[in-house]
């Protein structure tokens, strides 16, 4: 059982961390990380025990609030708990902890608008700098509009399934409509031939290096990808672009405060744990 200077951690709120990171790497990566639990357990417990000791310290400068500003807050509370569902009941038996949440998410509201008080909102040509160093995170991937034919080899031999697609291809090709072919020919469930929009996410999956090399209108080779035969024809092409400074700025200005914010509560948090009591 893990404690903060006294203070009892619930287990749930380490696993909840955990969890959450854990999704985000994997988000990331595309591959499950279950080799790095224990680096996600160790940084979950690490993000919790920062929290306890910011509530701690907001305890012990924020006085409570006035009552009047306690009451408003908890009523938004129980109305926002029964617009999600929540009975009387249910509230009624958890009324004296909601109330305390409410108190402490009010005192850590002061905390942080104090300790954020004096912080300088980012230069113009701080938020430019950012953003000709971080222009990756402002393109815009190339995306096609997708029309789509699909077979499935059963045959130990599957040259006559090939062949059939280089026919139909070749018929594409030579000016036959490729959405009345794939629909009459497609072996995929429902028939459906239309992809729709899809985006460049993927450099080295087969499928999308394929058909990002195609120009609108363009029908690809035949190819074989998840154990199935491909057709596809790339209506229509948008070219990758970069969203313009202008349109950003307001966003990396935000990005650029939070940070700041984050960097301050963790130093804080930082210097913190040097004085206190944390038992496992």
């Amino acid at each position: 059982m893990l404690q903060v200077n006294g203070e009892t951690v619930d287990p749930d709120l380490i696993d909840e961390a955990f969890m959450r990171l854990k999704a985000e790497a994997e988000m990331l990566s595309e591959l499950s990380c279950c080799e790095r639990d224990d680096e996600f357990r160790a940084r979950a417990e690490d993000e919790v025990i920062d929290g306890i000791l910011l509530a701690q310290e907001a305890e012990r400068r924020v006085p409570e609030p006035p009552p009047a500003e306690v009451r408003s807050a908890f009523e938004a509370t129980l109305r926002e708990w029964r617009e999600h569902g929540a009975s009387w009941d249910v509230l009624d038996a958890q009324r004296d902890a909601l109330r305390a949440e409410t108190v402490s998410r009010l005192r850590m509201e002061k905390f942080t608008a104090d300790l954020w008080a004096g912080v300088d909102e980012a230069t113009e040509d701080q938020v430019r700098a950012w953003f000709d160093t971080h222009q990756e995170r402002f393109r815009q991937a190339p995306a096609a509009k997708v029309l789509h034919l699909v077979r499935f080899p059963k045959a130990e031999d599957p040259w006559d399934d090939y062949a059939q697609m280089l026919e139909w291809r070749g018929q594409a090709l030579d000016g036959a409509d490729f959405a009345a072919l794939a629909a009459a020919h497609t072996q995929k469930p429902g028939g459906d031939i239309d992809l729709g929009w899809i985006e460049q996410q993927r450099v080295l999956n087969p499928f999308e290096a394929m058909l990002f090399s195609l120009r609108a209108g363009e029908v690809g080779p035949v190819f074989f990808y998840e154990q199935a035969l491909h057709l596809v024809k790339a209506c229509e092409v948008r070219p990758a672009t970069t969203r313009a400074f202008e349109e950003v700025a307001p966003d990396i200005r935000a990005e650029l405060a939070k940070s700041t914010r984050l960097a301050i509560l963790k130093n804080l948090a930082r210097s913190l744990r040097q004085h206190a009591v944390i038992e496992r």
